[in-house]
């Protein structure tokens, strides 16, 4: 099948396509060309800004594509721009999307199933909420492709992704665990890192893409991909550790400490207030979704980044000496106790 990927030069884009051409599918990247890629000849390309929607058009709308996956949308606009190019011209339409579209929902519920989606959204809380924001652009994209599906067939799917973890991840957010599991340091854990939730491996939502182009059951429809385990932050630094050989000293630090303190949970980006758990069993039904074990994908990405990264540390990393400090006086605090 002939696949138009927007996106597709970095982490899940780089999964997901070489997912693809492992297939047999013959795939086209269309981007900015900004970030360089490693596929070579296998891939064609098409280079253009998709939020340019003249440029988008003549180049993403000049032909049919058995499918399109769209790894870049990110609001309304975006959404519709490709259903005016791609209209009667994509086979199917495979739209990835965020569990935040949840998060902005009045009093979700735990676990989430799709259906959840349908809940009041709330108000735009004060000031900078870029979470509020990021949430409830998504869903405006959602809403327009599910509106172009109810008006004239559009044949998409969303995938509603939690965080994605795996190989090549430039988002550095696990990497910043893996180096505290292993740097011989304190860890510090916000609450103690005990509330649950769910996150998916970047291998798994490549694989269900490729298993179900051109699905005509997922049309019109939206799922939750994620893994299968809820875990803490705890479990995760704690068997990040255990691949890496070490047992570090895990500080649990109440919140409201370290909002004193001026830290908040920046240094412990997958630190959540209230558990966040994706269903995914209308995945498992309709898509056939059956995700790797926690221990196994997570023991790939913290060898891939022990092994083969060479970039900077996570930015959240560089006041490591002042974590550490933090829980030495805190711990001498509870001493005394």
């Amino acid at each position: 099948m002939n696949v138009l990927v927007i996106g597709g030069a970095r982490f899940l884009g780089w999964h997901t396509v070489r997912r693809l051409l492992r297939a047999g599918h013959e795939v086209t990247l269309f981007n900015r060309g900004v970030t360089p890629d490693d596929f070579g000849g296998d891939v064609r390309r098409l280079r253009g800004d998709r939020r340019d929607g003249k440029a988008f058009a003549s180049l993403a709308g000049a032909r049919d594509w058995g499918a399109v996956v769209d790894l870049v949308a990110y609001n309304a606009q975006d959404s519709r721009s490709a259903v005016e190019a791609l209209r009667g011209r994509a086979g199917h339409f495979i739209h990835i999307s965020t569990g935040a579209v949840y998060l902005v929902t009045r009093d979700y519920p735990c676990p989430l199933r799709e259906e959840d989606y349908e809940q009041e959204v709330t108000p735009r809380p004060e000031g900078d909420d870029r979470m509020w924001v990021y949430g409830t652009e998504k869903r405006d994209g959602e809403d327009v492709l599910a509106e172009a599906h109810a008006r004239d067939g559009f044949p998409f799917t969303s995938l509603r992704l939690p965080i994605v973890i795996g190989e090549r991840d430039y988002t550095l957010r696990a990497f910043s665990y893996f180096l505290r599991a292993g740097d011989g340091k304190p860890v510090l854990l916000p609450d103690g890192g005990l509330c649950p939730s769910t996150h998916v491996y970047a291998g798994d939502v490549a694989a269900a893409v490729a298993a179900n182009l051109g699905n005509p059951a997922a049309f019109g429809r939206a799922y939750n991909l994620a893994q299968g385990e809820a875990v803490t932050v705890r479990e995760f630094v704690l068997k990040a550790a255990a691949v890496l050989g070490t047992k570090p000293e895990i500080v649990d630090v109440p919140k409201a400490v370290l909002d004193r303190q001026g830290w908040g949970r920046g240094f412990s980006p997958f630190s959540v207030r209230r558990p966040f758990i994706l269903s995914i069993e209308r995945a498992a039904r309709e898509l056939g979704f059956v995700p790797s074990p926690f221990e196994d994908w997570l023991a790939a990405t913290v060898l891939w980044f022990r092994d083969e990264y060479r970039g900077s540390v996570p930015d959240n990393y560089l006041r490591r000496g002042e974590e550490e400090a933090l829980a030495e006086k805190f711990n001498e605090w509870l001493s005394r106790f």
